[in-house]
């Protein structure tokens, strides 16, 4: 048992002796697969941000990168009416979350630079909600509306359960002088973008249009790509 202990006590030095902590950033571009209440609903790519803090932990070919980022993700669903005047409903959603990405690296170390391949498994839980619609008759704009930031809490739902994430990323990266690192990946979220209230908005052909907006949301999922930049100190 003790000859355990100091063998795990040396690896845990040994890997703390190897790390770095740094700050990482970039853009977050989000993709969605709207089973569309109505046909003429459609939904659009939006591009958002990410920022943290990232740690790295060197093991020679394989490294470990751990990160807790606010990971901003989205999606702009429109719909269009012809009646006698095309109106034109928009909505964006924009779901801010506190994600633990943790990155499993195998790379080459070629000295200045070391290009690697990752898997990322995540997780994450919702902090923020914001929406905003907006209608338009003809090109002209007739109302417009944005959540506030003392709603963003209620906008996500109450029970903790409807707020969790959990997904995997996969990608390509590469460190630049010990210091820089560029990073690449393609994710799939497995939790809902949107769980809140789904009937926000009643009494006109506007507030319903959106209600389906939001009763749509609560069911879907996303992909998307994520570009960062980190520094390590």
């Amino acid at each position: 048992m003790k000859k355990i202990f100091v063998v795990l006590t040396a690896l845990l030095l040994g890997i703390a002796a190897n790390a770095q902590v740094g700050v990482i950033a970039g853009v977050t571009s989000t993709t969605t697969d709207i089973n569309a209440a109505r046909d003429a609903l459609k939904a659009g790519d939006i591009t958002l941000y990410h920022v943290g803090l990232t740690s790295k932990y060197d093991l020679g070919a394989i490294a470990i990168q751990p990160s807790l980022i606010y990971n901003v993700k989205g999606t702009q669903l429109s719909e269009v009416y012809n009646s006698g005047v095309e109106t034109n409903y928009t909505a964006d959603f924009k779901t801010g979350y506190l994600e633990l990405p943790i990155q499993l690296q195998v790379g080459l170390n070629l000295g200045g630079f070391r290009p690697y391949v990752f898997a990322e498994p995540f997780v994450g839980i919702a902090i923020t909600n914001e929406f905003t619609k907006k209608v338009e008759a003809a090109g002209v704009e007739l109302a417009s509306e944005e959540s506030s930031a003392e709603n963003q809490w209620e906008n996500i739902g109450t029970d903790i359960k409807d707020r969790l994430e959990y997904g995997v990323g996969a990608g390509v990266g590469i460190d630049l002088l010990n210091s820089l690192q560029i990073s690449v990946r393609y994710y799939w979220n497995m939790g809902q973008l949107y769980n809140g209230e789904a009937n926000k908005f009643k009494g006109s052909t506007a507030g319903e249009t959106l209600n389906v907006f939001l009763d749509t949301m609560k069911s879907q999922q996303c992909t998307g790509i994520m570009a960062s930049v980190a520094f390590f100190f």
